[in-house]
């Protein structure tokens, strides 16, 4: 399930990002697939490598390895890749949960700019790629330790940044709205947990962990508040009886209603009635 994510506003953040640090940012989903990056091109050097398969599989097998200790940790990693190219990756996460990564790479921390290309020439040949990769090896930037630390605390940074101004969400947020939208339209009606997975397609533990961190008490009680809601909105703005109320909110009980509605707001339902009218006067 990929992320969704406000377009002009994560655009802007990681172009900023590479302006100032002259370094290659990408998001991936919380499954691992690369979501946006900036620039948008591949480098030319991973291009020409990516060609082989065998190589190929162990960038993604790379990607994927680094992603899992973020999802164990929670935590910024600063690690080399399986071509000895620097990368750091930090998770993005949403009431403890993790939405998706945002990983900066490509680069390298060899003073030696010889060596370095040897190694590269070396590591090419051995996966059989004959390109000329001269050029392509001289544009992968090099950057020293400080610079990177420098860089990964900015991407620290650019994670916090998302998190606060909810660039970036998990689907399941769109979730959430539908599914809230679902009880407020059939409040009058039986809402079950098993409705609401078989409504939406989903099972029950994924309900779960997705309503957990936005409600308390459970779906149940969840739903049930809602009611009462419902039923303070009707006493409000209506002159329905108390009784025709309760079966507008889906209680088909009215006395189970009455005391679930005292033990909510510490009065009885005619009595809020009451203090809302002479609130109004």
């Amino acid at each position: 399930m990929s992320l969704l994510f406000q377009k002009k506003e994560l655009a802007d953040l990681m172009q900023s990002f590479y302006l100032l640090t002259g370094i290659k940012i990408v998001m991936f989903d919380k499954e691992y697939n690369e979501v946006i990056s900036y620039p948008s091109d591949r480098m030319t050097f991973c291009m020409y490598m990516r060609q082989n398969k065998e190589f190929d599989e162990k960038c993604r097998a790379c990607d994927y390895e680094y992603c899992k200790k973020c999802n164990e940790t929670k935590s910024l990693h600063i690690y080399k890749c399986h071509a000895g190219l620097t990368e750091a990756i930090m998770p993005i996460t949403k009431n403890n949960r993790i939405i998706g990564y945002l990983i900066f790479g490509q680069i390298h921390d060899n003073k030696n700019k010889v060596d370095f290309e040897k190694d590269m020439k070396v590591l090419a040949s051995f996966y059989n790629i004959n390109d000329d990769l001269e050029k392509s090896i001289k544009k992968i930037k090099y950057k020293n330790q400080s610079q990177i630390f420098s860089a990964a605390t900015i991407l620290k940074a650019c994670v916090e940044y998302i998190q606060i101004k909810e660039i970036v969400y998990s689907p399941d947020r769109l979730l959430i709205s539908k599914i809230e939208k679902f009880i407020d339209e059939h409040i009058d009606e039986e809402i079950s947990v098993e409705r609401l997975c078989e409504k939406f397609n989903i099972k029950r533990t994924y309900l779960y962990e997705v309503m957990s961190p936005h409600i308390s008490g459970g779906i149940a009680s969840f739903i049930r508040k809602k009611r009462l809601d419902k039923a303070c909105f009707f006493l409000e703005t209506t002159d329905m009886k108390i009784s025709d109320i309760s079966n507008a909110v889906g209680f088909s009980d009215y006395n189970y209603f009455l005391r679930v509605f005292k033990r909510e707001f510490k009065l009885s339902a005619k009595a809020y009635r009451n203090k809302y009218l002479l609130s109004l006067d």
